[in-house]
């Protein structure tokens, strides 16, 4: 029978503090799978534990970080769920903080919420609380990152050695991608955990050099509720036309970062060779956004319907971007927009939202790849299907040769029916474009401001070869004494 635990709520806290600071020294290559089959379970327990906390005093208002995070958390763990790499296997010490964090919850929960119009002393240790908890996760995330980039590298040696494996034991190259996908979904929600420590950017290195929170824009909120949104929303049965309206809103915000990149540059904000990357980049990305947005209008039909919640948030998007970034005549001039807006701050916001946009894209992939209720009419179906057939044949498929993928009656009525293989293949490598220009953004980014991503935004894949411990400087959050509500 194993002994009562009686630490505190500060006590728990400093301990999964120093879980996930070893998680990320001792983190070895063959814990990355179990890391990743432990992630959700460590971001809902952590979820829950905000949620049951005082509301942070300086916490800017309309944006709740935790949301962000555990859609994003969620994500993942459906991914692991439908199959996808590492699928289902044993789990890992991650659950240790997992396990501490949903105590904490129990602790604070029969306490309720104290008044806002707390003692200045309890006000900052409200805040520790929150920075414990997202300090927490930055870490675990960071940790997690490493060992699978490590787990990369060995699947890659294994992948050279393949004459001395047995067949079932040689990775492919599908799984080391797989691995390198989650890779860049971890870095975004390392970004995004350290867009709460330091205020805005989200890449600094130094979880000790927190900054009282700035009201947040209008822009800023939501963004950040249409991330949620669309996570909410693929997650739940989607319609094609639901996968229509995200594909279109990311590629409105990726003009408008485009727009605002170009106008700051012009004001001195951005270097001109920084500038001369990242242009390019969010064009491309724009274009296979809007490519992807195209590809899933053909599936819609007159019973289609987009989900009301998403379209209230693109609504909210949309309005903020032309608040925020136009003319009725069209987007805002640089000198306009210089006037209008904070520049630096807005740019930083926009290039957090491609951040996130990152993990939206994987969500995309799954739902074209996995989604069993997907169907479209029988007339565009015998069209994609048939040349994605083609495609495939040309390069050494020969299983679809000969294969028709309607009926006549079916093509006569129109008729709506399930997606065959090819058709869906052609929507997975329309989300592996959209996953490869939103990767080559955040890494073009990344060097926006140099000294604040010392290692922490690695985005791009290749980056992570070599990668360690020692390249993110670590410090501990504010003193984690076991202040604040008690046992």
């Amino acid at each position: 029978m194993s002994a009562a635990d009686h630490r505190m709520v500060g006590e728990l806290l400093a301990d999964s503090d120093e879980l996930a600071r070893e998680s990320l020294l001792d983190a070895t290559s063959d814990q990355a799978p179990a890391m990743v089959r432990s992630w959700n379970q460590l971001v809902g327990s952590a979820a829950e534990l905000w949620a049951v906390l005082p509301s942070a005093p300086d916490g800017p208002s309309g944006l709740d970080p935790m949301e962000r995070l555990r859609a994003v958390g969620e994500a993942i763990g459906r991914s692991v769920t439908a199959g996808h790499w590492p699928g289902q296997g044993p789990t890992e010490h991650l659950t240790q903080i997992a396990d501490n964090l949903s105590r904490a919850r129990h602790l604070v929960e029969p306490h309720g919420r104290p008044s806002q119009q707390a003692a200045p002393e309890t006000q900052r240790d409200i805040q520790d609380l929150h920075g414990q908890v997202m300090h927490t996760l930055y870490v675990a995330a960071h940790g997690t990152a490493v060992a699978l980039g490590g787990h990369v590298t060995d699947l890659r040696l294994a992948a050279g050695e393949r004459r001395r494996q047995s067949l079932a034991e040689r990775p492919t190259a599908l799984e080391i991608t797989a691995a390198q996908g989650m890779i860049a979904r971890f870095d975004g929600f390392e970004q995004l955990a350290g867009a709460y420590l330091f205020g805005l950017p989200a890449t600094s290195a130094n979880p000790e050099q927190v900054r009282e929170a700035a009201p947040a824009t209008r822009l800023e909120t939501a963004l950040a509720a249409w991330e949620v949104q669309a996570h909410r929303t693929l997650a739940a049965n989607p319609d094609p036309a639901d996968l229509v309206r995200v594909a279109r809103v990311q590629a409105l915000i990726t003009s408008t970062a485009g727009i605002l990149s170009e106008a700051a540059a012009r004001n001195g904000h951005i270097d001109n060779d920084i500038m001369q990357r990242l242009a390019p980049a969010l064009e491309a990305d724009q274009v296979a956004w809007s490519r992807a947005a195209k590809r899933w209008g053909e599936l819609t039909s007159p019973a289609s319907r987009t989900d009301p919640a998403l379209v209230a948030a693109a609504g909210e998007v949309r309005a903020a971007i032309a608040a925020a970034a136009t003319n009725p005549t069209g987007w805002a001039t640089p000198e306009q927009l210089a006037s209008r807006v904070d520049l630096p701050k807005t740019v930083k916001t926009l290039h957090l939202s491609m951040v996130a946009s990152v993990d939206i894209a994987y969500v995309v992939r799954d739902t074209a790849a996995d989604h069993p209720g997907l169907t479209a009419p029988a007339r565009i179906i015998g069209m994609r299907a048939q040349g994605e057939a083609e495609i495939a044949i040309e390069q050494g498929e020969t299983r679809y040769e000969g294969v028709t993928w309607t009926t006549r009656s079916q093509i006569a009525a129109n008729q709506l029916i399930p997606l065959p293989e090819p058709a869906r293949r052609g929507l997975i490598n329309l989300a592996d474009d959209v996953i490869a220009t939103t990767n080559r953004v955040v890494a073009a980014a990344a060097q926006l401001h140099p000294s604040d991503v010392k290692g922490a935004n690695r985005s791009g894949h290749e980056a992570h070869r070599g990668r360690s411990a020692e390249t993110l400087q670590i410090a501990r959050p504010h003193d984690p004494a076991p202040r604040g509500p008690r046992r």
